[in-house]
């Protein structure tokens, strides 16, 4: 089914351009899945692990400006991980946040640059045996290219910089986790034109 669908998206005729201009919403979402091993290390304990996290998030802006949105982005993002010589580890964040957004290019171009800048905060929860709640907060800088299909659709791949800050309520020595790396998310959006 996959393999259709890109069938269908590479024979479709690039004709018609996306709508930036001042007015036009934003909507649309993107996910991004990767994977990561982490090392611990303290007087009390030592530990490696690995993790897979997938991230979904969602998009609702709006144009106040030619090829310029901003607008609110609510995440969903899920862990699973493995301790190494120990248990198994999941979690699960939801988050919200601003982010701002700049296309390069004019609208008569069937693909355009853009870059995206983004930061979420919102609450994780472990549901390991202790069921630890907590805190966490998201920059990301990404820039990458939307193809559009038409005036309403484009499909858009991104790479940049993720940082996340992490940290547990009434944990022994206040736990404070911070992750940073490369971050690849694809997503599809919507350019709707205020009538």
């Amino acid at each position: 089914m996959k393999s259709y669908i890109l069938a269908a998206i590479c024979f479709i005729p690039i004709s018609a351009f996306g709508q930036l201009s001042k007015t036009t919403w934003l909507v649309g979402g993107s996910g991004s899945l990767y994977s990561y091993n982490e090392s611990y290390s303290s007087p009390a304990t030592n530990f490696s692990a690995k993790y897979t996290n997938i991230d979904i998030s969602a998009s609702l802006g709006y144009f106040p400006f030619d090829k310029f949105a901003a607008g609110l982005r609510p995440m969903y993002s899920s862990f699973k991980g493995k301790v190494i010589n120990g248990g198994k580890t999941n979690s699960f964040q939801i988050a919200v946040g601003p982010f701002l957004r700049y296309y390069f290019l004019d609208d008569e171009n069937s693909f355009n640059f853009l870059t995206d800048v983004s930061y979420l905060f919102g609450m994780n929860k472990y549901l390991g045996v202790l069921r630890e709640k907590g805190k966490f907060n998201t920059f990301n800088v990404m820039c990458g290219s939307e193809v559009f299909f038409n005036t309403t659709a484009g499909i858009e791949i991104l790479i940049g910089y993720s940082k996340k800050i992490v940290s547990i309520n009434n944990s022994p020595g206040e736990f404070k986790s911070t992750k940073s790396g490369v971050l690849v998310s694809i997503g599809l959006q919507f350019h709707l034109q205020k009538n």
